[in-house]
């Protein structure tokens, strides 16, 4: 058993199990690189740490931009006749995908089922943020969960492949690679690995940010906070609302200079 079984467990019989099955046509529309946190990207890659070929062969493929969704990646778990591989451990964004009430909660950044406007769904935003901060209780078992500078819940599964197998220096995500390596034992499977998205240098430039922060200056600041959100698309939102609190907060001390 894996140093998150017991986590595991509360995952799937108190969150997943929750959330209500809806009818889908698996158009492959809306899949793109999910977001998720650790204790989901352990879960869903954890059954394929006993079939090394089918890992492999999902490690080594090139994903490439999503045709219709600007800033998103096609998902890696995908499968040609546009179902799911991981469907049964697939993270609570998917399966939260195609209910109505995402559309009322006003998730911008969140790509929308077409369909969802005739589906049927008594779910409402107090379950979803109920499970949202389930999850958040999980995760919070096991590392600093959603502690700045580093926020991790906004990371794609290529951000979580790119920690997992690449060196990256803050003390972070050499944390959550060490949990990582310690539950997944597939580090012999770095090389299958080719494509990293840049998440080392994004790192660098929220590093340069928070050093930079101290000092105030908004015009150094504001151009900062803008390449962190707009240069990056393959690493999915991680950072991305951060930064936006933190240029909507700066833009409102320019005005009242």
């Amino acid at each position: 058993m894996g140093i998150l079984s017991s986590a595991y467990q509360a995952l799937q019989e108190e969150i997943y199990n929750a959330v209500p099955d809806i009818p889908c046509e698996a158009c492959g529309q809306c899949c793109v690189s999910p977001h998720m946190t650790l204790i989901e990207f352990c879960y869903c890659m954890f059954p394929l740490t006993s079939r090394p070929d089918t890992l492999q062969q999902i490690l080594s493929r090139i994903v490439p931009a999503h045709p219709e969704y600007h800033g998103n990646m096609l998902c890696r778990f995908q499968t040609p006749d546009n179902k799911c591989s991981v469907y049964e451990r697939r993270a609570l964004v998917c399966r939260l995908h195609g209910h109505p009430v995402l559309r009322k909660m006003g998730f911008h950044y969140q790509v929308h089922c077409a369909a969802s406007q005739w589906c049927t769904s008594t779910f409402t935003p107090e379950d979803v943020y109920g499970l949202m901060d389930r999850l958040t209780e999980l995760n919070k078992g096991y590392y600093s969960y959603y502690c700045p500078p580093y926020w991790v819940s906004g990371m794609n599964i290529e951000s979580w492949l790119t920690v997992l197998f690449a060196d990256l220096e803050q003390h972070t995500f050499r944390l959550l690679k060490k949990i990582m390596l310690k539950e997944l034992q597939i580090g012999a499977m770095e090389h299958f690995f080719t494509q990293r998205v840049r998440l080392a240098e994004k790192l660098a430039l929220i590093d340069k940010f928070q050093a930079e922060l101290q000092y105030g200056n908004i015009e150094t600041l504001i151009p900062l906070l803008r390449r962190i959100q707009n240069d990056f698309p393959e690493t999915g939102a991680y950072y991305y609302f951060e930064a936006e609190m933190y240029e909507k907060s700066l833009l409102e001390q320019r005005r009242t200079l």
